[in-house]
């Protein structure tokens, strides 16, 4: 695998609706069209203006321009996040390995500036390590072009199998004229940059992403240039305008090139979406979107929807009181929970978060004509909590008004009957069933 610090998958998760009396009856606040959002992060990283294809392959990558040893040839850095999941592995004496090649192209018109191609091979020990979905796999290059106006392709294809992942953008090279400062990086390691014709010695944060509670997010600027007078102020502003973090740097004396170095404590951060600000002043010098994430599978969002999503986790009461602690003790309390519900503590994923939101998907694709989220109805709660039943009757379906649906579960010897008794196709649990529910339900959580 390439080099990296683990990013661990990070869910926050707590409950919306701690009593089992809601059960079906949603708050009037909750929102339900952010689900596919929140469960698709290509959409959210597209809105960063990160190279994005959430196909089979599926990458995440980012672009940044640094300048070179003259104004006609400036360095573009090119980092992408892969998942191992995407990549076709076969056995290769005692480790698994794949195979893939990145064609990165900068057109001018129909005119190629620039281009870069390369195969890679990625080796793993175990079979587990194939399947992981999360960001495993980084992917560095470089290319050397003028100022102007282009248009960015990167194709990505998996050598040993069908996938293949493309994204195409328009992407700006700008003058690098001094003073100025290049706009920031997230990276997991760097080196100082000495000399204008040396490349960055970087590893970058392709996602341009930190975990919530447990990740320092570092990032690289460089300056070129730049006078020593008025302090450079760095903060990390969200998307309501508030300052979460912000430190104050100097340049020092004058230089071709000088590296600065920004880091970010995870307990001065939430959950969602930042701009990471560089002011002189009242001039804004630079700027760079980031996000802090409950985990690189899925798209980020802000703390309420992440409790929301979260309701029916097992065991999810037990941080209800998550977002009444003040803000730098919520990470923790979070990295407790996990370390405490993950199944398997030596793997990446959390399974038994994963095997939550794929119910969730399930039952917002199957239920979702009750006039509400799939998930957030009668059937969509119960088929998370409990599962597929092990058969459904479905005694009249012919009839409109009072139509009745039993779901059968085996190995509870519980039988549960829906009733649509208003005849809009909205099946609500009757009241045996509902008690019996409630029943089973305290019994496999130990109430």
């Amino acid at each position: 695998m390439a080099p990296r610090r683990a990013l661990v998958a990070l869910l926050l998760a707590a409950t919306a609706c701690g009593q089992w009396s809601r059960v079906g009856r949603p708050e009037q606040n909750d929102q339900t069209d952010r689900l596919p959002q929140l469960i698709d992060p290509s959409a959210a990283y597209r809105e960063m203006g990160l190279l994005t294809d959430n196909g089979p392959l599926g990458f995440v990558g980012t672009t940044r321009v640094f300048a070179g040893a003259s104004q006609d040839s400036l360095l573009v850095v090119l980092g992408l996040s892969l998942r191992a999941r995407g990549l076709t592995f076969r056995r290769d004496g005692e480790s698994f390995l794949a195979e893939y090649r990145v064609e990165a192209v900068l057109r001018s018109g129909t005119s190629i500036a620039a281009q870069s191609s390369r195969n890679e091979r990625v080796r793993v020990s175990t079979f587990r390590e194939t399947q992981r979905v999360d960001e495993s796999v980084i992917y560095q290059d470089m290319m050397t072009v003028g100022p102007g106006s282009y248009t960015l392709s990167v194709i990505v294809r998996d050598r040993n199998g069908p996938n293949v992942g493309r994204v195409e953008q328009a992407f700006v090279v700008p003058f690098m004229r001094q003073p100025s400062l290049t706009l920031p990086l997230a990276v997991y390691e760097f080196t100082p940059r000495q000399r204008l014709d040396a490349p960055p010695a970087i590893v970058l944060n392709p996602r341009q992403a930190g975990q919530y509670g447990s990740d320092t997010l570092r990032f690289y600027v460089e300056s070129y240039g730049m006078p020593e007078s008025d302090p450079i102020v760095a903060s990390a502003v969200n998307g309501e305008g508030r300052v979460h973090w912000s430190d104050t740097l100097r340049t020092g004396a004058p230089q071709a090139v000088s590296s600065i170095q920004l880091l970010v404590p995870p307990d001065q951060l939430s959950i969602g979406r930042y701009e990471l600000r560089l002011t002189r002043g009242n001039d804004v010098l630079a700027t760079a979107p980031f996000v802090v994430t409950f985990s690189d599978q899925f798209a980020v969002a802000n703390l309420e929807d992440i409790v929301s999503l979260l309701r029916y986790f097992p065991n999810a009461d037990s941080l209800r009181g998550i977002l009444r602690m003040p803000e730098n003790e919520r990470g923790a309390a979070w990295q407790r929970f996990w370390r405490q519900s993950d199944p398997v503590p030596t793997t990446p994923e959390h399974e038994a978060i994963e095997t939550y939101l794929a119910a969730v998907r399930v039952a917002n694709d199957r239920f979702r004509d009750e006039g509400v989220a799939g998930w957030l109805t009668e059937r969509g709660e119960v088929l998370i909590r409990l599962g597929e039943p092990n058969d459904i009757v479905d005694r009249n379906p012919d009839q409109v008004r009072g139509r009745l649906i039993s779901w059968n579960y085996y190995e509870h010897r519980l039988t549960l009957t829906f009733i649509d008794d208003a005849g809009f196709g909205r099946f609500r649990l009757d009241p045996r069933s509902r008690a019996e529910y409630i029943r089973v339900l305290n019994r496999i959580t130990g109430r």
